[in-house]
């Protein structure tokens, strides 16, 4: 499944918790089959310490399943910040020639000129994607929070990838703590690390989301449809508009 095109739509100002379409819809050409394998994810948000987490999701006309990705870390600072690469999603999205591509952003804050790369694969592929927090919620110290659920509506399957994003952005709070992810009848809830390093008062950056690649299931089976998955967050420090994402197939 060789690459075989790429596709950039933007750039388009995001506003806070409003889901923004970013530039055009596109319309796949001919010469499929294609499936989106990597979309790549940039934008400006430099000031007054905004924060950058939120949820990209990507619709195909006429391609069934959920196709949500949380991304974005850190802010932007009050006074001073710094730029770093944009950031890379991995997925898998059916998107036959003739099919329309729309692109879509839920920020935590408003963003200014979001931009994303769509590469398009030969072959078919799908694994569907699915966010728990939509554009997030604030955790306080050691406090568990609940970021959100996802049920499993479009296939049965495993989760194969976790994605974290949030801002510890304040007064040089940590940025560390504990996702958990709760299947029910997996036993144990699984536990990860996520999160580095401070957020400034004054000086602060962004990052790329805290990304784990998984094999979790009901034991050795797959996760059945109706299944409720429950993402829950224990930080350090305060951190503002956590959200996350789980890819399942």
């Amino acid at each position: 499944m060789p690459f075989v095109f790429s596709k950039v739509v933007g750039p388009t100002d995001s506003a806070a918790g409003t889901l923004t379409a970013i530039g055009s819809a596109y319309v796949v050409p001919p010469g499929g089959p294609f499936h989106i394998h990597k979309l790549t994810v940039g934008k400006g948000n430099v000031t007054n310490a905004k924060e950058n987490s939120g949820i990209v999701t990507v619709t195909v006309t006429s391609v069934d399943g959920t196709y949500q990705y949380a991304y974005g870390n850190g802010a932007g600072g009050a006074t001073n910040s710094s730029n770093m690469a944009a950031e890379q999603i991995a997925c898998r999205i059916p998107a036959p020639s003739g099919s329309t591509v729309t692109v879509s952003i839920t920020d935590a804050e408003n963003a200014k000129d979001a931009t994303v790369a769509i590469e398009f694969w030969s072959g078919t592929a799908r694994v569907d994607s699915y966010e728990a927090g939509g554009a997030g919620s604030d955790a306080s110290a050691d406090t568990e929070l609940t970021v959100g659920t996802i049920t499993v509506v479009n296939r049965p399957g495993r989760i194969k990838q976790i994605r974290f994003a949030g801002s510890g952005v304040v007064d040089a709070k940590a940025g560390s703590g504990k996702l958990v992810i709760d299947v029910p009848g997996n036993g144990l809830p699984q536990e990860f690390c996520i999160g580095n390093g401070p957020g400034g008062a004054t000086l602060s950056g962004p990052a790329w989301a805290d990304v784990f690649d998984v094999d979790i299931g009901v034991g050795k089976s797959i996760i059945p449809v109706n299944t409720v998955i429950t993402v829950k967050l224990t930080c350090a420090e305060a951190m503002l508009s956590a959200t996350a994402s789980l890819a399942i197939a």
